[in-house]
């Protein structure tokens, strides 16, 4: 369990909550202060004879109430995945909202809708509650308060069921593609195209209504609206790509591009890769694992009076262990060789025993892939 204060590649921990971590990215105190400045001279009037703390309280509220409803909206699908079985890993809070990874992937379209809807839906009856509660208020700022809590909500709740990814409405389009084609790359397409959609009327409408109004949008309109739409565009885009991507994938087969390979371990002579005859030679270590692989070339300069005594470890370059994959087919196994093939040059191939199989170069990965999309 990540400790608290402890930096993360998505932010800082803040909390646990069943065990899993909240991070809060740095972004979001961008999105604090521009709420901050943009709402508090729209919010303060309506207090009657605001000022210093009461002033500050209406200022801070836009951005405090967007991140408990942001929070409440995250733990929802957290709690919607442990019941699925697809349990969260991580809730981040960020520029521009949250995002829940959760440590699985659903396995049916049922549980990917569900986890997807519950998140506005939580918003939602959040925004009731703020509502109701703003009527029994005991003071104008305690009702601005709630207010700004019921719309905040349901903002949140509104924006998120717009039908494009990566709100959680297209998670929800995606899932009924999904559900109705049987195919969830179709689902994922479809969701990547109603994203971009999202984020062309995100852009016209939000630089249009200043036009509607008889007014021109601000420069700051302009940025905000840019770079929203700019996100909204850009996830979208990398959505439509990963189902391309996947269904390239799903017919290669990484043991039919392989180079055949043997292992041996990493303290034998040079001699013992003669027995190899032309395949790959991939080094161990005592303890079984992954350590090196043989370069021909160099251990083809080895004189023969040398090749008793000199080890393999020396004519050979270093593997880490993570460059070893055991699945083999489809976007899973192309998945699981470019994860690998962050951390070494080349993946080699092992079967569910441990035994090496097969070494497998980057470049001829690529090149598959590439003929795949041209089909």
């Amino acid at each position: 369990m990540a400790r608290l204060g402890r930096r993360t590649a998505s932010g800082w921990v803040i909390a646990h909550i069943r065990g899993v971590p909240v991070v809060f990215a740095p972004s979001w105190f961008v999105m604090a202060v521009v709420l901050g400045l943009v709402f508090s001279p729209v919010l303060t009037p309506l207090v009657p004879g605001a000022g210093g703390l009461a002033a500050l309280a209406v200022a801070a509220a836009v951005p405090l109430m967007l991140l408990l409803g942001v929070l409440a909206h995250e733990l929802a699908h957290g709690m919607a995945g442990h019941a699925v079985g697809s349990p969260p890993r991580e809730y981040v809070l960020t520029l521009w909202g949250g995002h829940t990874q959760f440590a699985t992937d659903m396995r049916t379209p049922g549980a990917a809708a569900l986890v997807s809807i519950v998140g506005p839906l939580a918003n939602a009856v959040l925004a009731v509650a703020a509502w109701l509660a703003m009527d029994a208020a005991q003071s104008v700022l305690a009702a601005v308060l709630w207010q700004i809590a019921a719309v905040s909500n349901a903002v949140v709740a509104g924006f998120n069921l717009l039908p494009g990814y990566p709100l959680d409405g297209g998670r929800v389009l995606e899932a009924l593609v999904w559900r109705v084609t049987g195919d969830r790359l179709t689902g994922l397409a479809v969701a990547g195209w109603g994203g971009r959609v999202v984020a062309v009327l995100v852009a016209v409408g939000g630089l249009a209504r200043p036009f509607v109004q008889g007014t021109r949008p601000s420069l700051f309109t302009v940025l905000w609206v840019a770079l929203l739409a700019g996100y909204l565009w850009t996830s979208a885009g990398q959505a439509v790509r990963i189902a391309r991507a996947r269904r390239s994938a799903a017919g290669i087969d990484l043991r039919l591009l392989a180079e055949p390979a043997v292992a041996l371990p990493a303290g034998a002579p040079v001699a013992a890769a003669d027995a190899a005859a032309g395949r790959r030679v991939v080094l161990t270590d005592e303890a079984g694992r992954v350590c090196g692989l043989v370069d021909p070339a160099v251990l083809a300069q080895v004189p023969p009076a040398a090749r008793a005594e000199t080890p393999l470890s020396a004519v050979a370059t270093v593997l880490p262990p993570t460059s070893v994959v055991t699945q083999h087919t489809g976007a899973a196994g192309v998945a699981a060789a470019a994860q690998a093939g962050r951390t070494s040059p080349v993946v080699v191939l092992a079967d569910h025993t441990g035994v090496v199989v097969g070494v497998l170069p980057l470049q001829r990965l690529d090149e598959a892939l590439r003929r795949s999309a041209r089909r």
